[in-house]
């Protein structure tokens, strides 16, 4: 029985051997790896984003940075002294030039108002008296001066008295809003305390520095761009209103003054971008900036025709932001890749994914 048992193996195996060298021969088995040495390997396409290019404005500027300042920043002192007693005005309120901020007590210098006009009225009296008697020769010329010089000095003393109760009203000294509130109610008030701070917001300014050379490039009323953190995405207008005729020998600087209108959304003190409009060109060709290569000092991007990318030698004009003009190279529609351009060679096969960021 064991010798019999060994025929059927042996020939199952050289069934099996037999088929192994039909399919070498046949090129179908290995597990496909006649795919490999049969056929010529295809190229993979790289995946990269585009955009296109368009016709458009660009301009070119002067670009520096500049806090905003109110146009007016007044300081409202106290001429007088006394408790504050009202107050009729708070931080963020609008106020109108003569508006009361704060009133003061008033009982005291009511009362030297009456001791005034009661030296007024004496004074006045004795100067009749007296007037009436010197024309009669009964005084003397001192006498009458005399007389005449106390009812002066009492209509003066009148006019201060009137002048104190007065000052008692703190009053607004311009157009503007209320930027601080020094004073409590009760607070003893002095004078020349500053008990409230009041500005002049329309319009805003921006005080910059320009180097000397764009000097040229400047004039007054020359539109200007106005940027703050923050209110991102957002682009306020100004305009140049006046360029200081000397430059500063220290910085080799120009100072010039931008009017910004706050649009009820700018204040004092924020930091601005300013970009002040030197030139503009319109029917521009503009491609994004980060479509430039990098990786040479030349003017190249890559574009997309046939499904390859091609590597054009480009000629740039003014940059705007994230934008640049292109002056020679390219067309309307053309595809710059934007995105995986970074080590692509030229005539590469590529294919475009996704939209441009």
């Amino acid at each position: 029985m064991k010798g019999w048992s060994k025929v059927p193996l042996v020939a199952l195996a050289g069934l099996l051997l037999g088929c192994g060298d039909d399919e070498a021969a046949d090129g179908t088995g290995g597990g496909g790896a006649g795919n490999w040495g049969g056929g010529e390997r295809k190229e993979a396409a790289l995946p990269v984003k585009t955009e296109a290019v368009t016709k458009g404005e660009i301009t070119r500027f002067i670009e520096t940075h500049s806090r905003l300042e109110a146009e007016r920043w007044v300081e409202v002192v106290s001429r007088a002294q006394g408790l504050a007693q009202r107050l009729a005005a708070e931080e963020g309120d609008q106020v109108r030039a003569g508006q009361i901020l704060v009133q003061l007590e008033k009982e005291e210098l009511l009362l030297q108002m009456e001791q005034a006009k009661v030296a007024v009225s004496q004074a006045q009296s004795t100067f009749e008296r007296t007037q009436t008697l010197h024309e009669r020769q009964l005084v003397s010329q001192e006498e009458f001066e005399n007389a005449r010089n106390q009812q002066e000095n009492t209509a003066v003393a009148l006019r201060e008295a009137q002048l104190r109760l007065d000052y008692a009203d703190i009053r607004a000294p311009i157009d503007g809003v209320v930027m601080m509130r020094n004073v409590e109610r009760g607070d003893l008030v002095r004078t020349n305390d500053a008990v409230f701070v009041v500005a002049d917001l329309e319009p805003l300014q921006a005080r910059i520095r320009v180097p000397e050379k764009r000097m040229s490039q400047l004039r007054p009323q020359q539109a200007a761009r106005i940027t703050v953190d923050p209110v991102p995405g957002r682009v306020f207008s100004g305009t140049v209103r006046m360029i200081s005729p000397g430059v500063d020998p220290t910085s080799g600087t120009v100072k010039v003054t931008l009017d910004v209108p706050p649009e009820g959304v700018l204040r004092p003190g924020m930091f601005a971008t300013v970009r002040i409009v030197t030139d503009s060109r319109q029917d521009a060709l503009i491609i994004p900036k980060k479509a430039l290569l990098l990786e040479t000092d030349e003017d190249d991007v890559f574009v997309v025709r046939d499904g390859r990318a091609e590597r054009i030698r480009i000629e740039l004009g003014y940059t705007d932001g994230d934008r640049v003009q292109v002056m020679s190279g390219l067309e309307v529609g053309d595809e710059v890749i934007t995105v995986g351009q970074e080590g692509l060679k030229d005539n590469a096969p590529v294919r475009i994914v996704g939209g441009g960021e």
